[in-house]
């Protein structure tokens, strides 16, 4: 199973045709950050009201099944194997029932994103994959994909062996290489 992170648009020229092989190939495709802004505008984060020009020119571009599929994506998903609960979102959540959930990333930074590494809500998974950081990085059950389209891309491999979860960051680059 492959499970997309999120942030399709602001990655380069193709992305409706991105859009489009992720809609037509059986893959589970979360809402990230630039997903939101396509469904409800930048006004849902005031830290880019510069992207304001390229959201709504690109939303002109999308057909009405594409943004029907960007509403339906949902903010996460979980998956458990052997009892080994995991659980994929774009990022940790500040509060899902708000317009822009997401932590904020400065987060990674005053503490914040370590208070809620720490929560219940995080501490109940096996593994909790996450990539709106763009960096590649472990913290306790946490653990943060780098973006394709940006320097250090990476996918995660996880396994389930039955008596746990383990995973191994394959860098992109080095594929290409």
């Amino acid at each position: 199973m492959t499970v997309f992170l999120g942030d399709i648009f602001q990655r380069g020229n193709e992305e409706i045709e991105c859009l489009e092989l992720l809609k037509d190939n059986e893959i589970v495709c979360l809402k990230g950050n630039c997903e939101l802004y396509m469904e409800f505008g930048v006004d849902i984060d005031p830290d880019v009201e510069y992207l304001r020009d390229y959201y709504d020119e690109t939303r002109k571009k999308l057909t009405s099944e594409q943004m029907q599929f960007i509403k339906q994506m949902p903010l996460f998903y979980e998956n458990e194997c052997h009892g080994h609960k995991i659980h994929f979102s774009h990022f940790l959540f500040s509060d899902i029932n708000s317009s822009y959930p997401f932590l904020q990333l400065a987060d990674l930074k005053n503490g914040v994103f370590d208070t809620v590494c720490k929560s219940e809500d995080v501490m109940k998974y096996e593994l909790v994959v996450i990539g709106h950081s763009h960096q590649n990085f472990v913290k306790g059950n946490v653990v943060s994909v780098s973006a394709s389209g940006v320097e250090g891309a990476s996918y995660l491999l996880i396994e389930d062996n039955g008596d746990g979860v383990s995973f191994e960051h394959i860098s992109i680059d080095a594929l290409t290489n």
